[in-house]
């Protein structure tokens, strides 16, 4: 009997880099049980090995996700949650996204709807190709918003905007995306990825240290009060200050100046 094929296929990259592929073309990589279960074993290793440099999460076929698989049931199991069981692993992997201590980049193409745009929205910066679209319509087949897609828009647009996009259900193309704030980029078609990588590997010019401890000031400050990031500001700090990346990183600094002014 031929084996299933993985539904989330994970490149570790001798770079440092993760590349994890929602890999459903068939279903336009519309999520599954599968998939959320290989997301947990991934999240399970990058939690508890040494920090990758960064994670990127891409779609197979030019596709990001189209969101939950609508025609398969999301029940599981007896409990009394059981009919959304398949939403309550969606959500807890979608959570520890967004707490994972390296820099994390969601490389969109064709489109991410539902569930697949709230996997994006979890990750620190979104590169999106200039004719990728967007949607979250749950109201449009009976839903609520799932995912932390209601979460996630109110706090990057404002509850106006989120509303007209939750409520409406409309699409929302590259362009706008990027001037409501809700991507980091655009790439021309068929680039995200690449782009993604490049990104994901020039971060902090190779300072990993640096760029772990501001990643996870950054998800502090969405929940934290301004006394609270100060807090953590020293503690990284002093724990940077003693270290020979920052030495490292200051002398290629120098050189990089005094080579601009010679």
């Amino acid at each position: 009997m031929a084996q299933a094929p993985s539904r989330l296929i994970v490149d570790m990259r001798e770079d440092g880099v993760v590349v994890a592929t929602l890999n459903r073309p068939e279903a336009k990589n519309a999520v599954s049980f599968e998939m959320w279960r290989e997301f947990a074993d991934l999240l399970d290793t990058l939690e508890h090995a040494t920090p990758a440099r960064a994670l990127v999460l891409t779609g197979a076929d030019g596709f990001f996700s189209i969101g939950g698989d609508l025609k398969i049931p999301p029940a599981a199991g007896e409990g009394a949650l059981a009919p959304a069981t398949r939403l309550e692993w969606g959500q807890r992997s979608i959570t520890r996204l967004a707490r994972l201590p390296i820099p994390t980049l969601a490389a969109i193409e064709g489109g991410a709807y539902g569930v697949g745009w709230s996997i994006a929205l979890a990750c620190d910066m979104i590169i999106a190709a200039e004719d990728v679209r967007f949607g979250a319509p749950f109201v449009d087949v009976g839903l609520a918003p799932d995912g932390g897609a209601a979460w996630f828009l109110t706090r990057r647009i404002g509850r106006h905007r989120a509303a007209d996009l939750l409520l409406s259900g409309r699409s929302v193309e590259a362009h706008e995306a990027l001037s409501l704030g809700l991507i980091s980029r655009t790439s021309a078609p068929g680039a995200a990825l690449s782009d993604a990588l490049a990104l994901a590997i020039g971060l902090g010019k190779g300072n990993r240290q640096a760029v772990e401890l501001t990643k996870r000031l950054l998800h502090d400050a969405e929940a934290g009060t301004l006394e609270s990031c100060h807090a953590l500001e020293l503690a990284y700090c002093a724990i940077l200050q003693g270290g020979e990346e920052l030495a490292r990183a200051r002398e290629a600094f120098a050189a990089a100046r005094a080579k601009t002014k010679s």
